[in-house]
């Protein structure tokens, strides 16, 4: 568990397939987990789902948005967001009182040949030399945090988000959604993976 502000806590844990079996899971959350057939996605949601309802309790009522983002429909405490990202291995989940997006990638993945959908020229020109190796899984996952944050399904990569500075010593990218300012996205390394997160509150 990692406190990033008074307002937003993430949680990072290990994708464990036991906890299919999780006694924290509700009747609702084992009805959606039986329809689902791949055993990597069954194990990624139970780790995601058990790790929500320990930190939130059974009451917690989630649901999706239609850009795919959860929803908890009411308030448990102080946490109004969530936000979850998982790889084969981690799963992180944000709990925050304002908007958030949080993601969570290897970085041994090859971003390569997708890199030209979501870094521009202009990023890449300007701000690669900066991170070096880990440029396009550092963009990718920032971004990746950022549509989340924006909550909106159709987000253009390229266009609707773009970064514009990053400043490798505080580990922080400085960012624009829809050509406006946003609260600065972190980042940090975990255990072969970049985790990225942004909250209206940090």
């Amino acid at each position: 568990m990692e406190q990033i502000s008074d307002q937003a806590t993430i949680y990072i844990e290990r994708v464990n397939p036991q906890l299919e079996e999780s006694p924290l899971l509700s009747d609702g959350d084992r009805d959606f987990l039986a329809t689902l057939t791949a055993p990597s996605r069954r194990a990624q949601w139970a780790t995601a789902r058990t790790m929500l309802r320990h930190a939130l309790g059974a009451e917690a009522e989630l649901r999706y948005a239609s850009s795919g983002a959860l929803i908890l429909s009411k308030p448990i405490g102080k946490v109004r967001f969530v936000s979850i990202s998982h790889t084969t291995e981690q799963v992180a989940v944000m709990l925050s009182r304002g908007r958030c997006g949080v993601d969570i990638e290897a970085v041994g993945r090859n971003f390569s040949k997708v890199a030209s959908r979501y870094i521009t020229p202009d990023e890449r020109e300007q701000l690669a030399e900066q991170v070096g190796e880990h440029f396009e899984a550092l963009v990718w996952s920032a971004k990746e945090a950022l549509y989340k944050y924006g909550g909106q399904a159709g987000l253009d990569f390229l266009q609707d988000m773009i970064v514009t500075d990053i400043d490798t010593s505080s580990q922080t990218l400085t960012a624009e959604l829809y050509g406006l300012p946003t609260p600065p996205v972190h980042y940090k390394f975990v255990s072969n993976h970049i985790l990225c997160y942004v909250s209206s509150d940090n």
